[in-house]
């Protein structure tokens, strides 16, 4: 018989190529994913998928029976974010992503803001690179993404509503070298130093090469890419690394009041490729988002807002050696 959940199944074997690496994401046992897709198979009379030692593949049944499958899922996303407009805010699920950066520029205080105005209100949120989620959207696995795109568009059947924009610099700890050079020293001797930071698109290592003035974006000097921006300050503060952050998510992070003791941008050292780098809410075109999913997006713009306002107070630009 077919139903939606064998279908799933299918489209996450078609990913990954494999039978153990999808049941790993499903969450279920190899012989339970195995009879899923047996029983699916006989429900169609027609062979799905090509077993090898070296990985799964796709038929030439399985290659049209597909697209059509993706799209009977996606059409049951919609009937279902459609029901939920039924429920309200109050008590309906909204289930997003969010950029590692804009996080922690904004997240926390949203949660808390929606515990208290909106307690019934179910939220999932998946925290990490634009690369990853922006896969989870086009498997209609999440309602709407918050992310940095400028280094990776989302693709055109993609909606993108823009949010008050953010702003790239690099970050050292207190006493750095650095910091008791000129502008031209400043610059020339940033390559002697770690580069920390989150996972770089192809695009944002570009633009760095251009910045440290180097060949190929291939020998950045990059210590340790990791997806949180406590980690990464933590590693700046305790080492003579220069940490690739926006001025929004250090603003969170650091302490009002101490945030010279914490960590000082670079004066000299600018993303000059984008000062502001555009935050976007993203969805799949046509998607209905439910009324929680407007209420969320509408306070993230708040957010985001009142944290740009703040950011001049929160943020030490190091002071230029005299």
């Amino acid at each position: 018989m077919l139903n939606l959940r064998r279908l799933k199944h299918l489209a996450v074997i078609a990913e990954e190529k494999s039978f153990l690496k999808a049941a790993q994401r499903l969450n279920l046992t190899q012989p339970a994913l195995t009879r899923s897709i047996q029983t699916l198979e006989e429900s169609l009379g027609l062979q799905l998928l090509n077993r090898a030692h070296e990985g799964v593949s796709m038929t030439d049944a399985g290659q049209r029976i597909l697209p059509r499958a993706l799209q009977i899922l996606g059409d049951a996303e919609s009937l279902k974010r459609e029901a939920q407009q039924l429920v309200g805010v109050d008590s309906g699920h909204v289930n997003f992503g969010a950029g590692v950066f804009p996080a922690e520029a904004f997240l926390t205080r949203l949660l808390i803001e929606q515990v208290r105005e909106k307690p019934g209100l179910t939220v999932d949120v998946d925290i990490g690179n634009w690369q990853r989620l922006r896969g989870k959207l086009q498997r209609n696995e999440l309602d709407f993404v918050v992310a940095l795109t400028h280094s990776l568009p989302p693709p055109a059947d993609f909606a993108v509503h823009p949010l008050p924009p953010q702003r790239f610099g690099f970050f050292v700890r207190q006493s750095h070298p650095l910091l008791a050079l000129d502008a031209l020293a400043q610059r020339q001797a940033l390559r002697q130093y770690k580069l920390i930071g989150p996972v770089l698109p192809h695009q944002a290592r570009l633009a760095l090469q251009e910045i440290y003035e180097l060949p190929h974006h291939e020998e950045l000097p990059v210590g340790l890419s990791c997806d949180s921006v406590a980690v990464l300050q933590s590693v700046m503060l305790s080492s003579d690394s220069v940490l690739f952050a926006t001025h929004e998510a250090m603003a969170s992070v650091l302490p009002s009041g101490i945030s010279s003791a914490q960590g000082l941008a670079l004066p000299h050292v600018q993303y000059a490729a984008a000062q502001a780098l555009a935050t976007s809410v993203i969805h799949a075109q046509g998607r209905v988002l439910s009324p929680a999913a407007l209420w969320l997006i509408g306070k993230i713009e708040q957010v985001l807002a009142s944290t740009g306002s703040e950011v001049n107070d929160s943020v030490l630009v190091a002071e230029p050696p005299a």
